[in-house]
């Protein structure tokens, strides 16, 4: 076995994989083109750590469990006027991250709240952070059922280890005592943690009462959640209901069916 074969097959064993595929072919460039150890060196390692990134960033991004992915740069500021862009871009830059400051988007459905809290949250995974998305239902009703099987511990875990979490549709359904509490934990050991918690809701705050059905529950977790935040309040419209108004004209335009 030549010195060469002994390398690329020394890469493999130790699962440097990229490394021990790329090796021959860079071997033959190093020779041609007359590089030094060092810059042949430099160039291996450095697919071998492109690599790695990648894979660790694909591991992060399917953990996160994102519903798509969505971009700050793919949301329409001119639609939604309301939405301070310069802030937006801003909590883009991830400082937010360093002090764990929480931030919620309010607004009715369909106005854009999900797609930045998710732009957001996908920035802080492609930036190395573990980030989680969940909606409030599924998030409290596994909490509820770890506590009845005797694995809470291990189950909050999932929703307070993260640097990041995205709690989606808050409020969309009222919660009884047991959610509520399920929720203020969750709340509670990230604002300790200093983990960064983003919320959409369709509620106003003063209405959070009604919400988790206990008025002290519900002070007790925005006492948390609004320690040093960032709040959007977006009024504008619904992004689905322009769309859906868009199909219908073309559908029924004769002008518009002509163009297409």
């Amino acid at each position: 076995m030549s010195v060469y074969e002994q390398i690329k097959d020394d890469l493999g064993y130790l699962q440097l994989d990229r490394a021990a595929e790329c090796f021959a072919t860079l071997a033959e460039d190093a020779r041609t083109e007359e590089w030094s150890h060092v810059e042949f060196l430099a160039r291996l390692v450095a697919e071998q750590a492109d690599a790695t990134r990648n894979r660790r960033l694909a591991a992060r991004l399917r953990y996160a469990r994102f519903p798509f992915r969505k971009t700050v740069g793919e949301f329409d500021f001119e639609f939604q006027p309301t939405v301070d862009r310069r802030l937006i871009e801003d909590l883009a830059t991830l400082r937010f991250m360093d002090t764990g400051r929480p931030v919620l988007f309010l607004g009715q459905p369909g106005c854009g709240k999900t797609h930045l809290a998710v732009a957001l949250a996908t920035l802080a995974v492609e930036a190395g952070y573990r980030g989680y998305f969940t909606n409030a239902e599924e998030m409290v009703a596994n909490i509820a059922q770890a506590s009845r099987e005797g694995n809470l511990t291990t189950k909050l875990k999932t929703y307070t280890a993260p640097s990041v979490l995205v709690i989606d549709d808050v409020g969309l359904l009222p919660m009884d005592r047991a959610a509520a509490s399920a929720f203020y934990q969750v709340i509670n050991l990230r604002y300790e943690k200093q983990h960064s918690t983003i919320v959409t809701t369709n509620r106003g705050l003063p209405d959070w009462g009604e919400i988790f059905g206990d008025t002290v529950v519900a002070a007790a977790i925005l006492d948390r959640l609004m320690h040093d935040a960032v709040v959007f309040n977006i009024k504008g419209p619904s992004w689905r209901l322009r769309e859906h108004q868009a199909l219908t004209t073309a559908a029924t335009d004769p002008t518009e069916r002509s163009r297409r």
